[in-house]
């Protein structure tokens, strides 16, 4: 009797339980729960949707580890792939990705190489080769990729809307002409210290990516107001980040307030910026919902008194820290003409 009540319990009870607690575990969880039972097992394998993302970050031989995991048949539909700051992975690992695997990333849309300095632009070609659905694919902090590697992404991947270049400081213009005309549909790009740009590659970007909701040009002071004036194209921008940009002028910044649809734009150390700058912005961006001025000496009271006339409504995150010609930005000052504020301070 107990045997019968025990396979009972097995062939349905457990199904259920694993139904529910299966689609709220991490991973590296679900990977260890197939080792309790046989019974376990069978059932998360059955469940082809557990089995769309592979996630190595921060994890020792992720080379290995993924070419073992594309290798089972669990992973054959595989949908995001994550190695950020994965350990032991190389161009050699993706090598073998594309020649024995490759039919495993054919549905890749999301891939995250963040930190993994020792793939180089042939390492992508690897890696993307397979991949004609890619959709996501960033690649943070590698001075090894040129645009060579990026030329390798546009060729095998035609599909992607979010792009993640921060800190490939070897990527020039070349590299924007490519993203420019292979991408025209895309919505994020970041390109945070990408410092052998210049206007013109930017130009190309903004000209043909009209679609795009979030630019990040963080640490970047070569750009000039040539083409800032030109991030008026993007109707439909809603994340700026602009940190760093000395030669930002208040002409440049007028043009930029024409983005109606900006809610979160990221000024500091906008040196050059003054009063006529930020009163555009109050006036131009009114669904503004995070807006940080720190350290801009040429703004003065009366930008925040503009601003709180315009955005008082919409306006949670507000940092006016190192703005000296501000005198009335103690918190309950603010509060008093932003009541909806939540965070006063972006940078410590």
């Amino acid at each position: 009797m107990e045997a019968e009540t025990m396979e009972i319990w097995n062939r349905e009870t457990v199904p259920k339980v694993m139904n529910i607690v299966s689609t709220r575990l991490p991973q590296r969880d679900l990977v260890t729960l197939l080792l309790v039972s046989p019974c376990i097992h069978r059932n998360l394998i059955s469940h082809p949707s557990l089995w769309l993302v592979l996630d190595f970050h921060e994890m020792n031989n992720a080379g290995d580890r993924l070419m073992a995991a594309l290798s089972l048949p669990r992973y054959q539909n595989v949908k995001h792939i994550n190695l950020e700051f994965a350990r032991d992975i190389e161009d050699k690992h993706l090598e073998i990705v594309k020649t024995k695997c490759g039919h495993s990333i054919k549905n890749l849309e999301v891939l995250n190489l963040n930190g993994c300095q020792k793939i180089s632009d042939m390492g992508i070609e690897f890696i993307t080769y397979n991949c004609p659905k890619l959709k996501v694919f960033s690649i943070y902090w590698n001075v090894r990729v040129s645009d060579l590697g990026i030329r390798n992404l546009v060729n095998n991947c035609k599909f992607v809307i979010d792009l993640n270049l921060s800190g490939c400081k070897n990527v020039t213009d070349e590299c924007m002409k490519l993203i420019a005309e292979i991408y025209q549909g895309l919505h994020v790009l970041n390109i945070t210290r990408c410092i052998k740009l210049t206007d013109r590659g930017l130009q190309m970007i903004l000209c043909k990516c009209s679609l795009l909701q979030s630019l990040n040009l963080y640490a970047l002071s070569s750009f000039t107001d040539v083409a800032y004036k030109e991030i008026s194209l993007l109707t439909h921008l809603q994340f700026l980040d602009l940190c760093g940009a000395q030669n930002l002028s208040d002409d440049g910044l007028s043009c930029i307030a024409k983005c109606k649809n900006l809610n979160s734009l990221n000024l500091t150390w906008c040196v050059r910026v003054t009063d006529q700058g930020v009163i555009s912005i109050a006036e131009g961006c009114t669904s503004l919902e995070f807006l940080s001025l720190f350290g801009i000496v040429g703004v003065t009271d009366k930008s925040l008194e503009v601003l709180s006339r315009f955005c008082s409504n919409t306006i949670t995150t507000l940092d006016v820290n190192g703005c000296i010609g501000i005198k009335r930005r103690s918190r309950d000052e603010l509060l008093q003409l932003f009541p909806k504020l939540k965070c006063f301070k972006v940078h410590s």
